[in-house]
């Protein structure tokens, strides 16, 4: 039985119209004629048999019926676009993830990492999205991601990673040549925040006894490595997680200058969705990811043990 299927190129048309609700602009956009472009709508409309644009005075609405497809198709190219390049990039040979990450994480932990991951599993590629905020997986290409927070998520399940202690973390020569620094003098100085945490400083200000201070005064940064870089730039003091922060205080580009910490209470958690299978891929992902953290976490363990914080 043959399929009545729209063209390809009728599609790319009729997206690119709803895109903009101009055809010159959408014909401008596929470097086609703005007639080419209309007779390749109308003839998706006659296909399905329904008029997908009102059109009135040179102008085009969508119709009900329109605003619905549009969506289906644009998600339908996108997905056809990345499998393309998918199928480009690895040439079929282990599969693709792709992975949505905290981006800060990614940067600094993950993607270091990453060449181990590959020599175990060369075939596979795994594309990585920085995603800060809970989502829902329903409507995303994502087949997994790494989210800090609370271990139950919406439509998913999740692994523990790590846990994430943050420490004060300034340029060398922010205080000076003081010798003793202590939390009193934190507390004076400008504070670097990151958005999505803004009461860090006050809680690690109430773990240090100071309640005489505004702990919500200071600049605010919506990923911790603006953070970093605002601290490394001598703008403040940044209140960032210690693990984001060990090769820079390993070359002195940046200290601490207090040893205190504040422990969260949540975590980071690699988090696979419920509606979909898990490929083969994704489970080589996953088990590397947990052995990895698994590692880390261990690594962190050892060095407070070996660390007088109060």
């Amino acid at each position: 039985m043959r399929h009545r299927l729209p063209s390809l190129s009728g599609l790319r048309a009729f997206e690119a119209a709803a895109l903009h609700l101009n055809l010159r602009r959408a014909a401008a956009d596929l470097f086609i004629t703005e007639s080419a472009v209309s007779r390749q709508i109308a003839a998706l409309e006659s296909l399905l048999g329904v008029q997908l644009f009102h059109r009135a005075n040179q102008r085009i609405t969508l119709t009900a019926a329109g605003a619905l497809y549009s969506g289906q198709v644009r998600e339908m190219l996108r997905k056809l676009q990345r499998d393309t390049l998918d199928i480009m990039a690895h040439e079929g040979a282990g599969g693709t993830v792709e992975l949505a990450c905290v981006p800060t994480l990614a940067v600094e932990w993950l993607i270091p990492r990453l060449p181990d991951f590959y020599a175990r599993h060369p075939g596979v590629v795994v594309n990585i999205s920085a995603q800060s905020d809970v989502f829902l997986f329903d409507g995303t290409p994502y087949d997994a991601a790494i989210h800090f927070g609370e271990a139950v998520y919406p439509g998913a399940r999740a692994d523990l990673m790590f846990n994430e202690a943050s420490v004060a973390i300034c340029h060398p020569d922010y205080f000076g040549r003081r010798k003793r620094i202590d939390a009193a003098d934190i507390a004076r100085a400008p504070l670097l925040h990151l958005a999505t945490r803004g009461f860090g400083w006050k809680q690690w200000m109430d773990a240090a006894g100071i309640d005489d201070v505004n702990a919500m005064r200071g600049a605010r940064y919506d990923h911790h490595s603006m953070v970093i870089a605002a601290a490394r730039a001598g703008l403040g003091i940044g209140l960032v997680p210690r693990f984001l922060v060990e090769e820079y205080l390993s070359s002195r580009q940046l200290v601490m200058p207090v040893a205190r910490t504040l422990r969260s209470t949540r975590a980071y958690y690699l988090v696979l969705p419920d509606s979909r299978p898990t490929s083969a891929a994704m489970q080589h992902l996953r088990a590397w990811l947990l052995e990895a953290a698994g590692a880390f976490a261990a690594s962190q363990s050892a060095a407070d043990a070996g660390t007088a914080l109060p």
